[in-house]
């Protein structure tokens, strides 16, 4: 039985989401799961530059026996494995979210709600760093064309995300940009988030990157931490 696809060439990055996850990958709602002292834990922006994934995979050894004369007896080579994607993800804007989400460390509080304005980060956030679990999904402009007068938008999705560290940065001339990375993990069928773009069902346990073309149109970039769906 033949499937009918529908390709694209994409280009732009348009909007990315982050949305924080329990240690087995899946959104929690509530406090529970958000940056703490917000009681949320999904943040939608367009302030990067870059994002760029680097799939990584275990090398398997040769095998090699020689005979006696010197010859080969066996020449094997253990098939290589994909292990995760490592993530690097460039911000021109610094949203002060994006530490708590991403690697651990605490919104600056001036009273005892958080201001909003900057984070905290530091060796006092190492338990927090094991506990950041999260998600990124990226939406790309558009394809052009006239095929259609539906709009697909093409999207990525890494449902599961760990190991968070922040790059090096330096303040000088030119813009000073906010780098994070991590780790993909294996994904859990209960993320959600990406139903309407990906079609309920769509995530396995495994997962660790995901692509489609979608006619959802992305969320709008705000500077708010909004709550989990």
């Amino acid at each position: 039985m033949s499937t009918a696809l529908r390709c694209a060439s994409p280009i732009e990055g348009l909007v990315l989401r982050i949305l924080k996850l329990n240690a087995c990958g899946v959104p929690i709602t509530g406090t529970g799961g958000s940056v703490p002292g917000t009681g949320s834990g999904v943040l939608v922006m367009d302030g990067f530059t870059e994002v760029a994934t680097s799939p990584q995979y275990d090398t398997g050894d040769r095998v090699i026996t020689r005979k006696a004369n010197g010859t080969l007896c066996q020449n094997f080579k253990i098939p290589d494995q994909y292990t995760n994607d490592e993530i690097t993800a460039n911000f021109c804007v610094w949203n002060p979210a994006l530490i708590p989400l991403t690697i651990g460390g605490r919104l600056l509080t001036g009273t005892e709600s958080p201001t909003g304005t900057g984070f905290a980060r530091g060796t006092n956030m190492n338990d927090e760093l094991l506990l950041a679990h999260w998600s990124l999904e990226i939406w790309q402009a558009p394809p052009q064309g006239c095929e259609t007068s539906t709009v697909y938008y093409p999207y990525h999705a890494w449902p599961h995300l760990i190991d968070g560290k922040i790059g090096d940065f330096s303040i000088n001339l030119d813009a000073t940009i906010l780098q994070i990375m991590a780790d993909t993990a294996d994904a859990s069928p209960s993320w959600y988030i990406g139903n309407p773009y990906l079609g309920a069902g769509s995530v396995q346990f495994g997962d660790h990157h995901l692509y489609n073309l979608t006619t959802v149109a992305p969320p709008a970039s705000t500077c708010f931490l909004a709550d989990v769906p």
